[in-house]
Parts: C-alpha cells; structure tokens; sequence
C-alpha cells in the first residue's frame, strides 16, 4: 500500500471515500451537494449499516467518483466495526483513494480510528501470490485527510502492517520454499535490513544444540533430513533491567511423525508462532520501543525415517526433566519446552510463548478466538485488553490440578507429552507449565485456530492472518 502524504480531498484524481451516520444529511461539497440530496431523498444511496455506494461525478469535481459507507447510528458505532468497513473499502473501492477519516468518526477518537484505517486497509489489500507464473499486479494507493494535519504516528501503523504482511508471508510459504534453514536467514537478513544497533540475532546449528543438552527439540529433529535451527533474536533498547521473553513454535512442517495425521494439508503453517514472533520483533525494532526483549525459536520439521522418534521412547530436556513419547504428533511442545528453558537461561522472568499447538483449541474456540493460559492473572488481562483494543478475540483457558496429574502420569517418566483427545489444549498447557521456573511469569497462547483460515469470513484473505503480532506490540509498548 503507498500512502499519499498531505492529500486535498477536493483535489485529485483519486476516488473520494467517504462516511455518513443514520439521519444525517450528507454535505460535501458546493458543486455536488444539491445532487445528493435529491440522492437521498431517492433514497438511492444506501442506508444500511456496511453498505456501499458508489456516485459518478461526472467531473463537476476532481474525484471522478464518491464512494459512501454507510455507518449506522452515530451513538451505537464501534471501533470494531472499522474493520469491516475499511475490508469493503480495500475491495469495492479501486485502487486510487482518498479517505476522508472525521466522517468515520462519530463518538470516537479520531487518532484510533484512522490508527485502524491504516493499518486495516493494509491487511485486506495483501495477496500472496510468491508460487503463481503471474503476479497480482495490484498496487492500492490511498491518502488520508484528518481534520488536523497531524500525521505523527503514520509511519509507526505502517511499520507494524508491514510486520504484519512479512508475518503472513513467511506463514504462507510452503515448505520447498521456506525450511528451517530458510528462516534463520531470512531472520539474518531482517536485522541487517531493519539496521537497528540493538537489534542482533544469533543463530545456533546443532552442535551448540547438542552441547546445551536440548534433547526434547532435537528429538523431534531425529527424522528429518534437515538439520536444526534456535534463531536468538535480542533487542535491548531500554534502561530497564526487564527482559521479556518471546518463544514461538517453530515446527516447518508437521507429519505428525509415525503418529502420522490422516491428513496435512497447511501444515507449513506449524511455524506460526516463529513468524508471529519475528513479526513482533521487526514491529518493535522498526518503531524504536523501549523494550527489552528477547525472541527463541526451536525450528525443525517433524517427518519421519529409520531414526526418527517413536511412541514410547524417553527424551530428557534442558532442564532435566524426562518425557514418555504418548504420540510423536505432540512435538511442537517439546521444542518449546527446551526453548521456554533457553529463555529462562537468558534472564528473562516474563515469558510469552506463541504455538499452533492443538487441534483442541479449535473445537473449543474456533478460528477466530485465541486461547490464553498462563500463571499470571495480569499478564493474561493486560494481553486480552490488548485484543480488544486491536480487535483481536483471546480467551482465557484452565490449567486446573487434575489436568497437571495426567501431565505428571507416566509410570517410566517425569512427565508424558500428550493428555490424549481430551482436555487436550489445557493439557498441552500444564506440560508447558512443567518448563515455567518458579518466579517466572509465563503466558501461552494457543494460536491453532487463528493462525490461518482455509473459510475466512468476508473480511479476511485465504491462508495466514498474522494474528497476535498487533496485539503483543500493543502490550509489549504499553506494559
């Protein structure tokens, strides 16, 4: 999306768009005015909340054509509802468009309603289309006109939309054109593009693997051809002496193993929480936040051959504890629980880690409705508050003491990886939470259902969402 800065409205090409509330007159412009009235006494434009109408100018101003958005009453309108309506802009619009954002606006604050203007139309113009002969050559270029000129926080929403597209990218990559490998240079290649001096990445190969005793990640290794990656993003840009920790779910591809799924298809998207955190970690490097954090990623693909995992083997972790193989296709926590361990290594005492973790997740909450558990009441309200103020649904999930005695319910090791079909989000969970060292604060999100939709509603594009990556920004910026 390429933003025209310091746009006129009156004063260009450009499609003019524009918002108008139940029983308003709309007024805009001296050549046209007495035009729309008679529209409206026709009741030609629509009135319905969402709907959208398109009125040729016919030149008697520069727009060549208005399109209304009609927005309900002005009393019961919501923030939320900006998305919606900035999905129909993207789509039913065209491609040259200026935005007169106080017509939207209503009861709301102005700065967070063009915030969500920016960065919405950014989401709902992306496409993917890396694997197809012939590229979508759209390119939508849009302006916006305040009631102000002030446009201080415009290259701040496009950091993060652009963070967003990136994140979408990499989870929209299919595993020929992105291994594990292939997201450690492309994290390599981000902190040299972004260029911020406390941005750094370390990437360990499996020897240094080896050598920190992570045999709960590279378990999960044993069957693939291709070697393992912990991609060690650190940006440190604030005095404090907080560190927070971000772990994401690096599994590239998931077979299941010899536990082999009956089907799986868009199991590239198994490295959503990866993305997502590289995602947060160029939004906050791209906008200079004062944060300290530090982002691990285990990433590997689960396949299977000679040497690959099998039910019943035992797997001892970085923090000691030994593990009963249940099912070969609970792997994506065995990476994060050696990875939540690194974390905790590396001095952080807040922890959020982000996983496409159980189909469980799913059943419960659907696609649009992120699981949250954790050991810390704050934490989890903070981050579901963050949702609500990007529009992002988070719900928070039991971790009772029943579900941590199954976890605990091995009769040949400390702990065994799978719960079984029931209770299954909340066990994967409590197993997580056998890796969280007392004093730690820890968060997990369950991103299974959100990460990418093959049925996406109206508002959405097929394939990944980039879910998360607004939300944590929001929380880690605030917070």
């Amino acid at each position: 999306m390429e933003i025209i800065k310091n746009c006129q409205p009156f004063n260009s090409n450009h499609h003019l768009v524009v918002g108008f509330f139940e029983k308003e007159t709309i007024k805009l412009h001296p050549a046209i005015n007495e035009e729309l009235e008679k529209l409206q006494e026709q009741e030609l434009i629509k009135q319905e909340k969402g709907a959208v109408t398109k009125i040729f100018t016919f030149g008697r101003i520069a727009n060549p054509v208005v399109c209304f958005v009609a927005l309900g009453q002005k009393e019961s309108y919501q923030l939320s509802f900006v998305t919606e309506i900035a999905a129909k802009i993207s789509k039913e619009c065209g491609d040259h468009l200026i935005v007169l954002v106080p017509t939207f606006v209503g009861l709301l604050d102005e700065e967070e309603v063009f915030k969500k203007m920016v960065m919405d139309i950014d989401f709902y113009q992306y496409q993917y289309d890396e694997c197809k002969s012939k590229k979508q050559e759209r390119q939508l270029e849009v302006g916006f006109v305040r009631a102000t000129d002030q446009f201080n926080g415009l290259e701040e929403y496009l950091h993060v939309a652009t963070a967003i597209s990136n994140t979408r990218d990499l989870v929209n990559k299919p595993y020929n054109y992105l291994d594990a490998k292939g997201l450690a240079d492309y994290a390599v290649r981000l902190v040299d593009d972004i260029s911020h001096p406390r941005l750094k990445v370390k990437i360990l190969e499996k020897k240094a693997i080896e050598a920190l005793e992570m045999n709960a990640f590279l378990g999960v290794n044993q069957g693939s051809t291709a070697e393992p990656q912990l991609i060690h993003l650190s940006f440190q840009n604030s005095e404090k002496p907080e560190k927070v920790g971000l772990v994401g779910k690096g599994v590239m591809f998931d077979t299941g193993g010899y536990s082999l799924k009956q089907t799986m298809n868009n199991m590239k998207d198994d490295m959503g929480g990866a993305a997502t955190v590289i995602g947060i970690m160029e939004a906050l490097a791209r906008n200079d936040v004062k944060v300290n954090v530090e982002a691990i990623i285990c990433a590997t693909d689960n396949r299977i051959d000679g040497k690959a995992l099998l039910p019943d083997d035992v797997l001892t972790a970085m923090n000691k504890k030994t593990i009963e193989i249940v099912s070969t296709d609970a792997e994506g926590r065995l990476t994060l629980a050696d990875a939540l361990c690194y974390a905790q290594k590396e001095g952080c005492k807040k922890v959020i880690d982000l996983a496409t973790l159980t189909g469980a997740v799913v059943v419960a909450l659907g696609d649009y409705t992120t699981g949250i558990f954790g050991n810390n009441d704050e934490m989890i309200e903070k981050i579901i508050a963050s949702g609500k103020k990007t529009n992002e649904d988070i719900w928070h999930l039991p971790i009772t003491d029943h579900i941590r005695k199954q976890v605990r319910s091995s009769k040949v090791a400390d702990l065994t990886n799978s719960t079984g079909r029931n209770m299954g989000a909340s066990g994967a969970a409590a197993f997580l939470e056998e890796f969280v060292e007392e004093g730690t604060k820890w968060v997990h999100l369950d991103i299974a259902g959100t990460i990418f939709h093959t049925s996406p509603s109206y508002q959405e594009a097929y394939g990944a969402s980039g879910v998360m990556v607004k939300t944590l920004y929001e929380y880690l910026k605030n917070n």
